[in-house]
């Protein structure tokens, strides 16, 4: 009876706030990692885990550190894991394919504007993304605006693929050691954006159980397996990378292949989430060179 009368009262409840019900039965349970106090700029580094001033001058990096396992992490191994070849790699070939591919399509000029590049200059173009796009009425990723463009022309190129992760390092080859810099502070769009890839971060997912965060915040410097876990801050700076096992990785590619190892279901280059997730990452890059062709392992 006692039972009988508290399944009334619920109900009763629930009736009187039938939106707040209908939105709490429809929530999924989720599990998060405690959420760090971010700053979105490379420097904030310093408060997560302290390497920032071993990496922050790409051309003076201390490479007695690289030599000793327990320490070359704090160089903050993103694109160009040892020993690292600066003649020529997998990635300069990708820039030469996408070089070709980007002309092809830009012979009247439309394809560089659609991208956003200003008066048909790239110079700059890859340190503004992810962006808001008035077109897709969102914010969207590099590659994503690749295909769309490039379908514009009348040439498939799907995001994730080899050839649009070439014209992506092509663009961004364009603007080689141009600091990033997406407003992720102010109000709009990109800000909200910035919100939800960080909630993404701290979200437990898969059969592991495991974040982002779990790693890439909280056991930095520590062993994972053969690797040494590093600093999320200024890793978006060098994609798409040059990887010797898969080729080309783009950054949703390398979102997907983390999903992959931590059992959680990838999704689609280009989805939402993972968009949110770039854009959360590169404000974490802000004021860090963009660094192509990368290479790594």
């Amino acid at each position: 009876m006692k039972r009988t009368l508290l399944v009334l009262m619920l109900l009763a409840g629930m009736a009187q706030f039938p939106v707040q019900a209908a939105a709490l039965a429809e929530e999924p349970y989720r599990e998060y990692d405690v959420m760090e106090d971010y700053v979105p700029h490379v420097s904030g580094d310093m408060r997560l885990s302290g390497s920032y001033k071993y990496w922050k001058d790409p051309k003076n990096l201390d490479w007695r550190l690289a030599g000793n396992p327990d320490d070359n992490w704090k160089l903050n191994w993103k694109f160009m894991d040892p020993p690292f070849n600066t003649s020529v790699h997998g990635g300069h070939f990708a820039v030469d394919r996408g070089d070709t591919i980007f002309h092809e399509l830009n012979k009247t000029g439309r394809f560089a504007a659609c991208l956003g590049a200003k008066k048909g200059s790239l110079k700059g173009l890859r340190a503004r993304y992810p962006m808001h796009r008035a077109d897709l009425k969102r914010v969207a990723g590099l590659e994503e605006v690749i295909e769309r463009c490039a379908a514009k022309e009348g040439r498939v190129l799907q995001n994730g693929s080899y050839d649009n992760s070439a014209v992506s390092i092509y663009v961004a080859s364009m603007s080689a050691g141009i600091p990033i810099n997406i407003n992720v502070i102010s109000p709009g769009p990109l800000k909200a954006a910035y919100e939800r890839g960080r909630k993404l971060f701290h979200t437990r997912a898969g059969r592991f159980n495991l974040a982002c965060s779990s790693c890439h915040a909280h056991q930095i410097g520590l062993h994972l397996r053969g690797n040494v876990v590093t600093t999320p801050y200024g890793d978006v700076a060098h994609f798409p990378v040059y990887r010797t096992r898969y080729q080309l990785q783009s950054l949703h590619l390398r979102f997907a292949e983390c999903n992959l190892d931590t059992r959680t279901q990838p999704l689609l280059p280009g989805s939402r989430p993972y968009t949110d997730l770039e854009v959360f990452l590169t404000g974490l890059t802000n004021g860090y060179p963009v660094s192509v062709p990368s290479e790594r392992d």
